[in-house]
């Protein structure tokens, strides 16, 4: 059994200083609601999404970043583009997961009033390339 040495009391139990608090890094009005980065480093981003009923967000696509929603409240329309140009649609519901790897081109349609918690890989401007503009653009799902 080892026994506890005089350089072992020394070291204190825990942390000794209290945590500070912080404020959001960002936050961006868009024309489909808002967007709030919660917390960024080099490794990862975590965003707050509002989404206001009937609107939509432009389908893009990343080459370098994953992101995952996870739906706090409301519903939202996930269109997609997989294939050789295929339009396909994911519903999710409050509580719901949702993973996006890169490539994905993906597009955000909200029925009603959403709440999504976006997290993902590092979050840079320049990995985000727009294919259709939200603000034209119409995503129509093609059948099998």
């Amino acid at each position: 059994m080892e026994s506890i040495t005089d350089k072992d009391k020394d070291i204190p139990y825990g942390i000794v200083d209290l945590p500070q608090v912080s404020t959001p890094v960002r936050h961006v009005e868009k024309y489909w609601g808002n967007m709030t980065s919660i917390f960024e480093d080099g490794n990862f981003t975590v965003k707050r999404i509002f989404m206001k009923a009937g609107s939509q967000s432009s389908l893009e696509y990343h080459v370098k970043k994953r992101e995952m929603y996870f739906i706090e409240s409301g519903s939202l329309k996930v269109g997609v583009r997989i294939g050789r140009g295929t339009n396909k649609s994911v519903f999710l519901q409050k509580g719901d997961i949702f993973h996006i790897d890169p490539g994905l081109m993906h597009m955000r349609i909200a029925p009603e009033d959403v709440v999504i918690i976006e997290v993902s890989s590092r979050d840079d401007d320049g990995d985000s390339h727009i294919v259709e503009d939200g603000k034209k653009y119409k995503h129509i799902e093609v059948d099998d």
